[in-house]
C-alpha cells in the first residue's frame, strides 16, 4: 500500500509539472502581480475583491503593456490602455492568489502569479486599434529608381515631392533613405518616371505633347517584398515640357496616392502583428551572465516577443536570434517603453536595417 504522504507529494508534483507544461503549450506567460486597495470599515471582503481585481490588471500589464506602449499613439495610450486592462482582466488562463493581508500602511494587498495567454491579448490589443483606429502609422520612405534618375531626373524628384507632401499630409511619417537613418522605413514606395514629348502637324500648326507616366510599387522594407502596386499616365499639351509635367504629375501623383492610401493601411493593419525572425545585436556587453540575464529580461517583459536564442557572445557585439510579433522598428519601441525601462534597463538604438537591430545598454 502506497504511503499517503508520498502519494501526496507525488500528486502535487505532477501537478507542478502540468502547470509548467500547460504554460508552454499554450505560448503563456506566467508573471507575478500585486494589487492593492483601500480598507473601509468592515468592507475587509469588498477590499481582498478590489486588490484582486488589480493584481490580474497588473499582470495583464506585465504580459502586454510594451505591446501596447510601442504601438500606441502618446495621446491614446491611457484610453487604450484602459480598454484592453478592463476587458482582459478576467480572461487570464489561470491565477492562484500566493498572499494577501493588510500591510503596514493599512491597504489590503493581494499577491498572485497569474498565466496570460499573451497571444491572445497582443490580438485584443490589435481588435481596439483597428476598430477605433488608433494604431501608429508606419514609417514610409520614397525611393526614384535609378532609370527615372537617369532620364528624368527633374520630373522624377517633382513626383517624389509632390507624393511626400500627401503623405505628410495624411500624418505618415516620411524618412530619407541613407546610413544616417535611425529607424529605416517600414514601407518603401519605389517611383519609376518616364516622360516623352511629341510633335504633330495639324492644317499647318505644330502640336506638341507632353506624356508623363508614373508607376510607384510598395515594398516592405525588411524583406522587399511587393505588397501592392499603381500607376497612372498623363498628356497635356504645350510647348513648354517642364511646365506641362508639372502639371501631369500633380494630377497623377494625387490619383495613385488615393489607391496607394488604402493598399498601405491595409498592410500596415495585417502586417503589424505577423510573427518574423529578426536578428538582435547587442554592443558592449561586459560578460556572458549579462548576456544570458538579457534574455531574461526579454522573456519577462517584451510581449512580442514569442522566443529568443542566445546565439554568439562577443563583448564587441552578442547576436540573438528572436521570434516576434510585429516590426523590427515596433521592437525597438519596445525596447525604449518605459514599462521596460523602468523594469530592467534603458537602451539606445544603433542602427536598424531590414531585420536586423542594434542596440547599445545605457
Amino acid at each position: 500500500m502506497i504511503n499517503s504522504k508520498y502519494l501526496g507529494k507525488f500528486i502535487a508534483l505532477c501537478a507542478s509539472l502540468l502547470f509548467v507544461v500547460s504554460a508552454n503549450v499554450y505560448a503563456g506567460k506566467v508573471v507575478v502581480a500585486k494589487g492593492v486597495a483601500d480598507i473601509q470599515p468592515g468592507q475587509v471582503a469588498q477590499a481582498y475583491k478590489v486588490a484582486l481585481e488589480n493584481a490580474k490588471r497588473a499582470a495583464i500589464e506585465q504580459a502586454v503593456g510594451t505591446i501596447i506602449e510601442s504601438r500606441t499613439l502618446v495621446e491614446n495610450f491611457q484610453m487604450v490602455s484602459d480598454q484592453v486592462m478592463t476587458s482582459a482582466s478576467g480572461r487570464l488562463k489561470t491565477y492562484r492568489v500566493l498572499e494577501e493581508g493588510k500591510t503596514d500602511d493599512g491597504l489590503y494587498q493581494v499577491t498572485i502569479q497569474a498565466e496570460a495567454d499573451v497571444d491572445e491579448l497582443i490580438n485584443q490589443v490589435d481588435q481596439f486599434q483597428k476598430a477605433l483606429k488608433w494604431q501608429k502609422k508606419p514609417r514610409v520612405t520614397v525611393v526614384i529608381d535609378g532609370f527615372s534618375v537617369e532620364n528624368s531626373a527633374v520630373s522624377a524628384e517633382q513626383v517624389r515631392n509632390y507624393l511626400i507632401e500627401h503623405l505628410s499630409d495624411d500624418k505618415f511619417p516620411v524618412y530619407d533613405l541613407t546610413n544616417d537613418t535611425e529607424l529605416r522605413g517600414g514601407f518603401v514606395i519605389h517611383l519609376n518616371v518616364a516622360k516623352e514629348q511629341s510633335e504633330s502637324d495639324y492644317q499647318g500648326m505644330k502640336l506638341t505633347a507632353n506624356e508623363l507616366a508614373i508607376n510607384a510599387r510598395l515594398t516592405r522594407a525588411d524583406d522587399s517584398k511587393i505588397m501592392a502596386t499603381a500607376s497612372g499616365i498623363k498628356t497635356l499639351p504645350g510647348a513648354s515640357s517642364s511646365k506641362a509635367s508639372k502639371r501631369a504629375a500633380k494630377i497623377i501623383v494625387k490619383e495613385i496616392w488615393q489607391d496607394l492610401r488604402k493598399k498601405l493601411t491595409v498592410s500596415w493593419e495585417n502586417e503589424q502583428y505577423a510573427a518574423r525572425n529578426i536578428q538582435l545585436n547587442i554592443v558592449d556587453l561586459d560578460s556572458l551572465d549579462q548576456a544570458q540575464s538579457v534574455v531574461k529580461s526579454i522573456k519577462s517583459t517584451l510581449a512580442g516577443v514569442k522566443d529568443i536564442e542566445l546565439v554568439q557572445f562577443e563583448s564587441a557585439k552578442t547576436e540573438y536570434q528572436l521570434q516576434y510579433r510585429g516590426w523590427p522598428e515596433q521592437l525597438a519601441d519596445e525596447f525604449k517603453s518605459a514599462v521596460f525601462s523602468q523594469r530592467h534597463f534603458q537602451t539606445k538604438v544603433v542602427s536598424l536595417a531590414g531585420n536586423q537591430l542594434t542596440i547599445k545598454i545605457q
